[in-house]
């Protein structure tokens, strides 16, 4: 799914995507298919009661929490147009714990990815990750 031209929309979201250093962006959780939609121009019912998840993972992590904040920040800010009715929910998943980054990365759909290498490794941390908290986890 990733890098494909798909249209407008698309363009502009891999535009900001790259400006920004993003490595992997995954649409996730109860509105994941309303994403892909959105980017492709087709319309999709107001959720007032849900947003829309996007998990994005930095090619090098900004290690300056402030930056880090800001980074994500002005990414909302940027691409939250593109996926109205909905409200846009951004994560930056090397910030959230294992089920979230799970959520994402092996059940979610992944909008983006720099390289297929890049997101294969990624999704292997994850795999470690998940298997690691759930091996002392009741």
């Amino acid at each position: 799914m990733a890098n494909q031209d798909r249209g407008e929309r698309w363009k502009i979201f891999i535009c900001k995507l790259k400006a920004r250093e993003i490595g992997v962006a995954y649409f996730f959780g109860s509105q994941q298919e309303a994403g892909p939609r959105l980017l492709q121009g087709d319309t999709v019912p107001e959720a007032p009661a849900s947003d829309l998840d996007l998990g994005m993972v930095f090619l090098v992590h900004p290690l300056d929490y402030r930056q880090l904040r800001g980074i994500r920040q002005e990414l909302e800010d940027l691409l939250a147009p593109l996926f109205t009715p909905l409200r846009l929910h951004l994560l930056l998943l090397e910030e959230e714990n294992a089920h979230v980054q799970h959520a994402a990365a092996i059940k979610g759909i992944e909008a983006y990815a720099v390289n297929e290498d890049f997101a294969r490794q990624y999704r292997r941390k994850v795999y470690a990750l998940y298997a690691d908290w759930h091996s002392w986890w009741p």
